[in-house]
């Protein structure tokens, strides 16, 4: 995608006490809005947190009388609202343990999706849903690998409804098409039910999907509806089978865009009943289409006109939203739409890196409302008091100026000792527990580990995540034994995230504990100490920390996603271990893909042969390739595995791995005539990659004459 873009995405997330500070004379009366992806403060221990109802009562409070937010778009909507509506594969474990297992924890018990209404509500603030126009996640056989493996129930119930490609064999990852008045009311209804129900003031919709599934930007759309309309516009053409001029592609992409007219049409109307507003986001370069997911080359789902200036001739929408890019693409479409939203209701947003940056003044002054994205370390409103701090100040009646002040002190821009924000340890006030946390990590005075070490301990998920991640950079001899002990009260993924990488950047001296305690009955524990010693026999001592990962893999009662992480390990220090471990691990990867029983184990060890067997002589890879190839037949007609749909794709990622015998294997087993799934997946392996998570586009033409040259006959859909 455009450099600008790619580039903003990799200078976030350093750390919030590194963050520059707002200028005394910020205009804080100015409008502004934020922009809260609680995917993001759920992984990313370092953006401020959302994990309780009291940290984002907490957060909004700042916000609002800090900087006068009046509006927050609420990511976590969008997880919550399919939380009952999508299957989710245990065959992605960290996913998985991140989706079914942490978030679905916070929107169950801890109801934060609830909270943060309240939170917004009981301010006088408006808050809006988030959600993704065309995400409702991929076929499976394209999420093992590329990256989330989930799928709404809709595509998985009616494949038919997804967007199609030319031959009708392979769906688009990420929507559902509109062409279908049923799937537009199925989904009309979601919305509808759950934004009234929760009580949001409306929802704001993203356009791009996050997968990298799609092989060329012209690969889906041919649903016969929209071949039925395009027909209207050239009925001497096929859209299947010509190639179009660029003047009919763009009738094309219109032809799509014309359901998502409908679907907006629709949906609009439905919400106006109810008192909602609806509000769409459009790409700063190309806001005629859907957006590339950030710092990739094109649009996920293809080319799809979106017609929002129809909308807003036709009164369909009620805020049209300005994404991120290079401030002089944001201006001109702010521009282009001030004159096409002339006379109109339609509100006018942009998102910012910094809301107040001058160049949004004259866009203030029409009534258009910045948004910052909290998301990001850098966003413009990271004080939380715009007062000057002091050391009176730790004494402050405001929470929001003591965790200022603490937060200054451990950036470096107030001179005072670790000792006197340590008096604040049991401060009454969460958020000012958290930066204390973090402050002291960075000032690093051993003098004061204790103090981290205890919030280990403390009642709210956040201040203990920063306490782990603290202990990283400021720990002592007993931190990594604490960490583990606390992880048997916080198994949550968040916690065990933050414990595993401060682990690493202790280093060896975290070995003796984690030793023990991979031992431990604990699940987390183990999962923490298998992970952790990955991460520092990587830096050095491999050979050592090799038994007792490979004792993990092999433990047949481990729990699958711990016996994932040992398998990923192992084949991570392939390198670094000695020649006798490497050897030794071959035949045990190789039992593992022979079978166990636990299918999570048998994928992730396939995926590891593929590159253990790499190094090895050519007898034990020909052993090698045999165990894989046996394991790929079992995918063949008639498979009844639990992951037939997808574990195929791994399987023969790995006989790729394995050139040329590899590759030579899975060419036989498609020109074969026995068994149709069995030729169909080889094809796929081998001339329909998903080897990545990168975007790699070919040419539409090589796309399509390698179909009509090795495509096998369709054998048809299988679902999960």
């Amino acid at each position: 995608m455009r450099s600008v873009e790619l580039a903003i995405v990799m200078t976030v997330c350093t750390s919030m006490l590194a963050a520059p500070e707002t200028s005394a004379d910020t205009p804080v009366g100015q409008p502004i809005y934020v922009f809260c992806g609680t995917g993001d403060h759920l992984w990313n221990p370092l953006v401020e947190p959302v994990d309780s109802p009291e940290a984002i009562d907490a957060m909004f409070d700042w916000m609002n009388r800090t900087y006068g937010v009046s509006r927050i778009y609420w990511r976590g909507a969008q997880s919550h609202m399919w939380d009952s509506e999508y299957q989710v594969g245990v065959e992605r474990p960290n996913q998985h343990d991140w989706s079914n297992g942490w978030k679905r924890h916070l929107y169950r018990d801890e109801k934060i999706n609830e909270a943060a209404v309240e939170a917004a509500h009981s301010r006088g603030m408006e808050i809006f849903a988030y959600a993704g126009l065309f995400e409702h996640g991929v076929q499976p056989d394209v999420g093992i690998i590329c990256p989330y493996l989930f799928e709404d129930r809709l595509r998985i119930e009616h494949p038919e409804w997804c967007p199609v490609d030319r031959w009708g064999e392979r769906r688009s990852p990420g929507p559902i098409s509109f062409c279908y008045p049923e799937a537009r009311k199925l989904i009309i209804d979601r919305y509808v039910d759950y934004i009234t129900r929760m009580g949001y003031d409306g929802i704001n919709f993203y356009t791009y999907v996050e997968n990298v599934g799609i092989r060329y930007l012209d690969e889906f759309g041919f649903n016969e509806p929209i071949v039925a309309e395009f027909s209207k516009l050239h009925p001497d053409v096929d859209l299947r089978h010509d190639t179009l001029t660029e003047a009919q592609k763009l009738d094309w992409y219109q032809c799509r865009g014309i359901f998502v007219t409908q679907f907006v049409r629709e949906l609009h109307a439905a919400l106006s009943a109810k008192g909602k507003r609806l509000s769409m986001i459009l790409d700063s370069v190309e806001p005629d289409y859907p957006q590339p997911w950030w710092g990739k080359d094109a649009p996920g789902q293809g080319m799809i006109r979106l017609d929002w200036e129809a909308w807003v001739a036709e009164g369909i929408v009620d805020e049209l939203w300005v994404q991120l890019g290079a401030t002089a693409d944001q201006t001109a479409l702010l521009d282009r739409l001030l004159t096409v939203c002339e006379g109109t209701d339609v509100k006018l947003t942009m998102r910012a890196i910094n809301p107040y940056d001058e160049a949004w003044a004259p866009y203030v002054d029409t009534g258009a409302t910045p948004v910052a994205v909290i998301t990001w370390t850098r966003n413009g409103i990271e004080r939380l008091s715009l007062e000057p701090t002091s050391a009176e100040a730790l004494e402050s009646d405001d929470w929001r100026l003591r965790a200022q002040t603490v937060t200054d002190v451990g950036a470096g821009t107030l001179d005072l000792p670790a000792s006197a924000i340590a008096a604040l340890a049991d401060d009454p006030h969460l958020l000012v527990r958290r930066r204390l946390t973090q402050a002291l990590g960075a000032l690093g005075d051993p003098a004061q580990t204790a103090v981290i070490e205890r919030a280990l301990s403390d009642e709210q998920s956040c201040v203990r995540i920063a306490a782990a991640v603290a202990l990283g950079t400021a720990g002592g001899p007993d931190s990594p034994a604490r960490m583990l002990q606390a992880l048997e009260s916080d198994g949550h993924f968040q916690m065990k995230l933050a414990c595993f990488e401060a682990m690493e950047a202790i280093g060896d001296s975290a070995l003796p504990a984690l030793m023990v305690a991979i031992d431990s009955p604990n699940e987390a524990v183990r999962e923490v100490c298998v992970r952790a010693l990955y991460k520092i026999g990587r830096l050095g001592p491999a050979e050592e920390v090799f038994e007792p990962l490979l004792a993990s893999m092999l433990d047949t009662d481990e729990a699958p996603l711990i016996r994932y992480w040992a398998i990923d390990g192992l084949v991570g220090l392939r390198l670094k271990i000695s020649d006798d471990q490497r050897a030794a691990l071959e035949p045990q990867l190789r039992a593992l893909v022979d079978g166990d029983g636990n299918v999570t184990a048998q994928l992730h060890a396939a995926w590891g042969l593929g590159y253990v067997a790499a190094m090895a002589d050519d007898a034990t890879r020909r052993v090698a390739i045999d165990s894989l190839v046996a394991l790929l037949r079992s995918y063949g007609d008639g498979c009844q595995r639990s992951d037939a749909a997808f574990g195929w794709r791994i399987v023969g990622n790995a006989l790729m791995r394995l050139a040329p015998e590899g590759p030579q294997a899975l060419e036989q087993m498609r020109t074969q005539t026995e068994d149709r799934w069995l030729a169909w997946i080889a094809y796929e392996v081998v001339h329909v990659p998903q080897q990545t998570q990168k975007m790699q586009l070919i040419e539409e033409a090589e796309a399509v004459a390698t179909h009509d040259r090795y495509a096998p006959e369709f054998p048809g859909i299988r679902s999960w």
